[in-house]
């Protein structure tokens, strides 16, 4: 058990309790009674775990950076409205130029939309028009 990390049993109870939900609320109680016991055990094994393995270690790269913490610190306290009529150019530039840097430092599409208040089409839009325009 050692050799699987602690986020891939947590991951993989979430699942299982989800799959147990889902028959339960479908009706399907015998299914939901078979998967039981295994969330059960499997909850057993995350609890082992999590005593056994310390929690993982604080951000490193470029997510642990002081400068990107910074950066996302700033756009978090910072509201932009997408539908704002009155937006400039400079401040559409500047938010589509914070989307992508922080997909490159490997945030979701999801996260970068809740942190904009935009939807994961328009965070792709912006990243695949930055993705096909020559650099400058």
């Amino acid at each position: 058990m050692s050799s699987i990390p602690r986020v891939s049993l947590e991951d993989t109870l979430y699942l299982l309790q989800l799959v147990r939900e889902t028959a339960l609320s479908r009706g399907e109680e015998a299914k939901a009674a078979r998967i039981a016991p295994v969330v059960q055990e499997m909850g057993t094994l995350v609890e082992k775990a999590r005593q056994v393995n310390p929690a993982p270690p604080p951000a490193s790269g470029i997510l642990g950076q002081p400068d990107f913490k910074k950066l996302l610190e700033i756009s978090q306290n910072r509201t932009l409205e997408p539908s704002q009529p009155g937006m400039s150019a400079a401040s559409v530039g500047e938010r589509n130029r914070m989307i992508v840097a922080m997909a490159a430092a490997e945030m979701s599409d999801i996260e970068i939309a809740r942190q904009f208040g935009l939807t994961r089409e328009e965070v792709r839009l912006v990243l695949n028009a930055q993705k096909n325009q020559p650099v400058r």
